[in-house]
């Protein structure tokens, strides 16, 4: 058996990592997208030994928000594109690879697993370490961080060979990320801690104000994706059920900072481009991803406010592990990637 186990040793089953602050999503090579669920986790507040113990992992914690028991908390381990919470954070991991090693593969068991784990270009090196250490203590012994900005350019269709620049923005859950992306490599990159769910927050705090009703996250994400509707939420002043009608321009109203904050970003940008790619950009416009980039009018803000056409691409969601899959496929492209962003895989 030990003979085996050396000589698949350098032999690995190969996955794309999105590890995000509202989502997590896992790529596995010849299967597809396995994995898109929340990235939050139910667990119990008294500690035993020392320790919280998880019971409930993703969509389904989700759905717990305002509504667990009091003996139990919901947490999102991973915050503003950075780890937060170490341990909840393996343990979410930790929960899904288990599932994925259990979807029927040609590969053999005892082969371990190699990751492509896109991370915002703003982060630190000891977060970077961080994400390291969880992939690690789950049983991934190689790990290939990219910047998530390479990912999404690729993941919407273009090319390392082809010349010219793109400005990509991603709007995640609780980080935005404005970048100009050029021959793998990135130019220039800005980041905002502020995402969709923000913009959640804001309607929250919108709807307290105006109508003095409580609502939760999970009230305010839904209104925001439908762009109004009826909520129902805790009127403030009896405490009794309430429900109100929410339009559209209130929408618009509640989250009208959000959106300056991420045109403002997307300037920054454009301000520090090197001349030279004002062309590229002016033809190909500003490439939108992530979660919050599919909230209703944002593109049109930014054309009207820096006069570039803006564009939320087919399939943006998966954007960073769509570029893990191109790269998986074309290991010359994640070659080519790591000399010019000086990535290493360890």
């Amino acid at each position: 058996m030990k003979f085996f186990s050396n000589f698949f040793a350098n032999f690995y089953w190969e996955l794309g990592l999105d590890l995000g602050s509202s989502n997590i999503k896992i790529y596995l090579k010849d299967k597809g997208v396995v994995v898109d669920e929340a990235s939050m986790v139910a667990r119990l507040k008294k500690k035993k030994n020392g320790v919280q113990k998880i019971l409930i992992f993703g969509q389904k914690a989700k759905e717990m928000v305002n509504r667990e028991p009091k003996q139990i908390e919901v947490v999102a381990p991973i915050q503003r594109g950075a780890i937060a919470d170490l341990n909840s954070a393996e343990a979410l991991l930790a929960y899904f690879m288990k599932l994925i090693n259990e979807i029927p593969s040609p590969y053999p068991k005892i082969l371990k697993p190699k990751v492509i784990v896109g991370v915002p270009g703003t982060i630190s090196n000891v977060q970077k370490r961080a994400f390291r250490s969880i992939l690690s203590q789950v049983g991934v012994p190689k790990v290939v961080m990219v910047e998530s900005s390479i990912l999404g350019v690729l993941g919407s269709g273009f090319k390392l060979d082809e010349s010219g620049g793109v400005l990509f923005l991603d709007i995640g859950g609780g980080k935005s990320e404005a970048s100009l992306v050029s021959m793998g490599g990135v130019v220039v990159s800005r980041g905002l801690e502020m995402g969709g769910d923000d913009f959640d927050i804001s309607i929250i705090n919108y709807v307290k104000m105006k109508y003095g009703l409580f609502i939760g996250k999970n009230t305010a994400e839904k209104v925001k994706i439908e762009m109004g509707g009826v909520i129902r939420g805790r009127d403030l002043e009896t405490n009794l059920p309430k429900s109100i009608h929410l339009k559209s321009d209130e929408i618009k109203e509640a989250t009208a900072l959000n959106v300056n904050r991420i045109v403002n970003l997307v300037k920054i940008v454009l301000d520090e481009m090197p001349t030279e790619m004002t062309d590229d950009v002016l033809k190909r416009g500003v490439i939108m991803s992530g979660g919050g980039a599919q909230f209703p009018g944002i593109d049109k803000s930014i054309e009207e406010e820096v006069k570039i056409n803006a564009m939320v691409l087919p399939g943006s969601y998966f954007g960073v592990v769509k570029g893990e899959e191109e790269l998986l496929e074309n290991k010359g492209w994640l070659d080519r990637i790591k000399l010019v962003s000086n990535l290493s895989e360890r």
